[in-house]
């Protein structure tokens, strides 16, 4: 298995037990971000930490997933 499996193999379990854990999807975390003032990634990751308790890692696939997609 390459590296590149290996982090996507790890980012799929992530997603799937953020939403075991929060009972929503990273595309759902996404609108939710969508309609924040959070706009860099940082703020983004703050924001979900402070507002929503995800953790650290929770919040940065999240902020990653909302950088990666095009918005509106």
């Amino acid at each position: 298995m390459t590296t590149s499996d290996q982090h996507a193999k790890k980012r799929a379990t992530m997603a799937k037990n953020l939403h075991e854990q929060t009972g929503r999807r990273v595309e759902d975390w996404v609108d939710i971000v969508r309609q924040s003032d959070a706009g860099s990634f940082k703020e983004i990751v703050d924001w979900l930490k402070s507002n929503h308790q995800l953790g650290h890692f929770q919040a940065r696939l999240v902020a990653e997933a909302a950088r990666d997609e095009p918005s509106g």
